[in-house]
Order: structure tokens, then C-alpha cells, then sequence
């Protein structure tokens, strides 16, 4: 029996009309199916090969330009915490200022710096050497936004402690009789005297101003008007009470009155005016500061007149 062969048949462009027969045997045919399909596996490969090159390329110049962005998103993250640092540090240095004038204790700076300590974990070292560079500055950005945070909240409740000492200080010397009640001169201080109408030493519990009549008369602290009347010895009189002082201020001999009991007085409005009512041997305004139902020297309470009190 004859051996099948096969034939592959040529044709050339130069000669379309002559056509050539090239007779190949079933193992060359099947080798040359076998090239070309390995062939075609390497050519696939390759293009496999060159085309994840690519993505990993890409993939690359996208990871780089994240690192990029996270590295400019840290810079401006810094900048603004040294800002905020600086603005706290300030508020720091103006509440010490604050609680030296006003007696207060400071803040150590331990705890201003309202950091966290301690050694790292093993997890956290591990996770240090595993991270890359630009992770670790946005690590340690968090770590600095957390202390600033910290920090924030702690500078915002000693403020507010400050704020609402410096209210009860301030209310307290609002009510503290601490200017002249009118013009003249001290015709008797605090103290024992010779008492012109007795007659004999006695002690006197204010002290005496004595001008014209009609002299205006002024509250030396802020209060409520407790009494606007008439006494024996005192004649028209007024007396205001100042609670967050402890103390009461009382206006004797007076003229004529200008509130009226109960009313809410500031310090330098006008309450009266002097006269010679009562038991008085001329114009004059008896002035007295009592702490609870003592009498204290009035003069003790007076600050100079360039000093602040309000």
C-alpha cells in the first residue's frame, strides 16, 4: 500500500500561472503544527509579560505620585499645627499672666504638654519598620494633630476655670466700697472722739465729710438699696447692702434722697445729697462701711484715685 503524503501546494506572485507542489510527510506536519503552537504560547506569554510590566509600571507611577500628594497633604498638616501650637502657646502665656495677677496657681508644664508616654509595643516597632517613609511622617502628623487636640481641650478648660474666677472676682470688687461718697473734707474719722452734742468721748463708727449743702452724694459700690429713710440721729439716711462683699454702706444727714428702697445701684450713681438733717451740728455726710453689723474705718476701703476698680 502506498505511504499518504502530504502536499503543499505554492503559488508565487511573479509566475500566478506556475504553481509548485512541495510533498511533506505527516511527522514534519504534525513538528510544524507543534512550532507554531509553541510559537504562539511564547508570543502570548510575551504580550502577558509586557502588558503586566505595564500595569506594574503604571501602577508605580500611581503609587508615587499618592506618596507625592500624602507627602505635600503632611507638609501643610505640619504648618498648621506649628500655627495652632503657636496660637495655644500664646493663650498659655496670657492665662499665666491672668492667674498672677489675679493670685491663681499656675499650670505645671507637665501637664500643659498633655503628651502620652510610655515604651512602644512590639506590634508598634514592627509596624514602624514595615511602613514607608512617607506613612511614617503621616503617622507621626496624627500623633502631633492628637496632642494638639489634647492640648485644645485642656487650654479651653483652665480658661474657662480662669473665666469664671476672674467673674467672681470681679463681681466681688464691683460690690467693694472703693471710692470717695462725695467731695469735702473729714471733719471726724473712725474711731473715739469728743462728740460735740454729748459732750464726752464716745466712738464714732464712720467718718465725717463735710461740704455745702446740696453736695451730691455717690454709692461707692455696686448694691441694693436696703433703707431710704429717716432715723433719729441719723435724720434722712440710706443704706445699701453689697452681698458679694459681705458689707453695707450707710449715707447719713442727707438733704434730700435720690433712690428708693430696693432699687439695684452701680457704683458712682447718684443716691442723695448732703444736708444737716438729724443730729448734726452742720452740712456734713456721715459715711460708714460695716462688714456684717462691725463697723470698719471706711478710709481702709478708699483706693486712690488713679487706681482701676471696675
Amino acid at each position: 500500500m502506498k505511504k499518504e503524503r502530504w502536499c503543499l501546494v505554492i503559488v508565487t506572485a511573479q509566475a500566478a500561472t506556475r504553481v509548485r507542489q512541495v510533498y511533506v510527510s505527516g511527522v514534519v506536519l504534525i513538528a510544524l503544527v507543534i512550532v507554531s503552537c509553541v510559537g504562539l504560547a511564547g508570543m502570548g506569554r510575551l504580550l502577558w509579560c509586557t502588558g503586566s510590566y505595564a500595569y506594574a509600571k503604571f501602577g508605580v507611577y500611581e503609587a508615587h505620585r499618592d506618596n507625592r500628594g500624602l507627602l505635600m497633604k503632611v507638609k501643610f498638616l505640619n504648618k498648621f499645627i506649628a500655627k495652632e501650637n503657636a496660637k495655644v502657646n500664646a493663650l498659655v502665656a496670657f492665662e499665666d499672666k491672668i492667674r498672677l495677677q489675679y493670685g491663681m496657681n499656675l499650670i505645671s508644664k507637665d501637664i500643659r504638654r498633655a503628651g502620652v508616654g510610655g515604651r512602644p509595643t512590639t506590634e508598634e516597632l514592627l509596624l514602624s519598620k514595615m511602613l514607608d517613609p512617607p506613612l511614617l511622617r503621616a503617622e507621626a502628623v496624627r500623633e502631633s494633630l492628637e496632642v494638639l487636640l489634647r492640648k485644645s481641650k485642656l487650654q479651653d478648660s483652665t480658661l474657662s476655670r480662669v473665666s469664671e474666677y476672674v467673674c467672681r472676682v470681679h463681681k466681688k470688687w464691683s460690690q467693694r466700697p472703693s471710692i470717695w461718697p462725695t467731695e469735702g473734707r473729714i471733719t471726724s474719722p473712725f474711731g473715739y472722739r469728743f462728740h460735740p452734742i454729748a459732750g464726752h468721748m464716745l466712738f464714732h463708727d464712720g467718718i465725717d465729710i463735710a461740704n455745702k449743702i446740696w453736695t451730691p452724694i455717690y454709692a461707692t459700690a455696686d448694691g441694693i438699696v436696703k433703707f431710704v429713710g429717716l432715723q433719729d440721729y441719723f435724720g434722712r439716711m440710706v443704706s445699701i447692702n453689697h452681698p458679694k462683699c459681705e458689707c453695707k454702706t450707710v449715707y447719713a444727714h442727707l438733704h434730700q434722697t435720690a433712690v428708693a428702697a430696693g432699687e439695684v445701684v452701680k457704683r458712682g450713681d447718684l443716691i442723695g445729697y448732703m444736708g444737716n438733717s438729724g443730729r448734726s451740728t452742720g452740712s456734713h455726710l456721715h459715711y460708714e462701711v460695716r462688714v456684717g453689723d462691725r463697723p470698719v474705718n471706711p478710709l481702709s476701703f478708699i483706693l486712690p484715685t488713679d487706681a482701676i476698680v471696675d
